[in-house]
């Protein structure tokens, strides 16, 4: 079953500003893989909303490390799916603030 995906405020503007770090920094072609590998594994997701285990920080959110650079945290409601944040992992996790 397909669970519908739902981004937060926060996360919605942590991917706006990763897909435009990204775009600047490497090119917009770049820019349009990053963007089309996350949405492939937001698919994923709503798939499979338990694919990923819980966080060790916050026991309600789900962390999937989507490569060495960037975390995404989420949570099932049981309808839906809510990305809670994209988050860069060397970010310092204090400020996480979820």
């Amino acid at each position: 079953m397909l669970y519908p995906v739902v981004y937060s405020t926060r996360a919605y503007i942590e991917y706006e500003d990763i897909l435009e770090y990204v775009s600047g920094k490497f090119g917009i072609a770049t820019a349009a893989k990053v963007d089309t590998y996350f949405e492939g594994v937001v698919n994923q997701i709503s798939i499979n909303p338990f694919l990923y285990p819980y966080s060790d920080k916050k026991k309600n959110l789900r962390r999937c490390v989507i490569n060495y650079q960037t975390t995404l945290y989420d949570r099932f409601s049981g309808e839906i799916v809510e990305l809670v944040s994209f988050r860069g992992n060397k970010m310092n996790p204090k400020t996480l603030g979820i």
